[in-house]
């Protein structure tokens, strides 16, 4: 298949970024939001990058209701909570041979495979750390070079090598490398580690990536947190791939690794994105929902399923 139509579903911080440098590469793509002052400005002002990064791209833009004719691929990159409505605008718009590419955070892949079909599903992580600034504006927050080097990851969900998902890769690596994984499930939960840890820090105390690393208490939580998380996806039967270089046995608390070593690994790890928050404090700062079911609430109800004890996460009761 030749994905010549795209739409990019969810133009936050994330999608301006990807959408801007998907349209740069020349391939016919619409960035779609709920948020008309976004779209708007985004119609008038094109769309603008800054950080690490400097780029005016002039978009396309439009609100889900404007959305017309039909897509090859639809990319989602909303918050979880709105999954569903971001979705059926475009289940009628899909073609026959379409995708969607889920790279929201967490694990939606399954909840977006009831919507439009396991067949028609991909999914992905997102790599890189971005800040919303104000309508039509997102700050890069990742060094240039890490970009460049790993964006994304994208794979089947059974892990199979296809035509669509090489051309998928392709799309993206306008913003930087795209991996193709046959193991993206495993590949997910290995991002829901940062999400669950840094994240989840960042969201929880209000404050930057940095300011999470400069604090030893925080620093050392992290630690817990992340062998919470590979234990409980584990216990789940999921084959959580390394995580930044590191054989997940030894993100674990009997993995052989002093705290003092995961600690620095981490420093090391979040010193490309220090000036980068969780997308989960951006919401609150915003007052939307955010994510915190999806994310440290994934990991509870997954821990609570197999027995896991998740002190540091917390759990569904507390």
């Amino acid at each position: 298949m030749t994905m010549d139509r795209i739409a990019l579903v969810g133009a936050g911080s994330i999608g301006i970024i990807t959408g801007a440098l998907i349209t740069q590469q020349g391939r016919d793509v619409t960035l779609f939001d709920a948020n008309e002052p976004n779209v708007r400005a985004l119609q008038e002002h094109g769309a603008r990058i800054t950080g690490t990064l400097e780029e005016v791209v002039p978009v396309t833009a439009k609100l889900p209701g404007e959305a017309e004719g039909r897509f090859d691929l639809v990319i989602l990159i909303t918050k979880q909570v709105f999954t569903e409505p971001a979705l059926e605008p475009f289940l009628p718009l899909l073609a026959d041979d379409g995708v969607v590419l889920t790279l929201q955070n967490g694990t939606p892949e399954d909840k977006v495979a009831e919507i439009v079909g396991r067949e028609r599903t991909l999914a992905g992580n997102i790599m890189f750390a971005a800040i919303w600034q104000e309508p039509g504006v997102s700050m890069l927050a990742h060094s240039l070079d890490y970009v460049r080097s790993h964006a994304f990851d994208v794979g089947e969900l059974d892990g199979s090598s296809t035509d669509r998902v090489r051309e998928v890769a392709e799309i993206l690596s306008a913003v930087g490398h795209c991996t193709v994984s046959d193991n993206i499930t495993g590949t997910k939960w290995s991002k829901l580690l940062t999400n669950a840890t840094f994240s989840g820090l960042s969201a929880a105390l209000g404050v930057t990536f940095g300011e999470v690393i400069d604090d030893p208490v925080s620093l050392r939580a992290a630690v817990h947190l992340m062998d919470e998380t590979v234990r409980a996806g584990q216990a789940h039967g999921i084959a959580v791939a390394d995580w930044e270089g590191w054989p997940v046995e030894q993100l674990r608390s009997d993995g052989g690794v002093t705290v003092e070593e995961r600690m620095a690994k981490f420093v090391d790890y979040v010193g490309t994105m220090r000036a980068g928050t969780a997308s989960m404090l951006q919401d609150m700062q915003k007052g939307v929902p955010c994510e915190k079911d999806y994310i440290p609430g994934r990991v509870i109800e997954v821990a609570e399923q197999h027995g896991v004890a998740t002190p540091y996460t917390g759990s569904s009761t507390g």
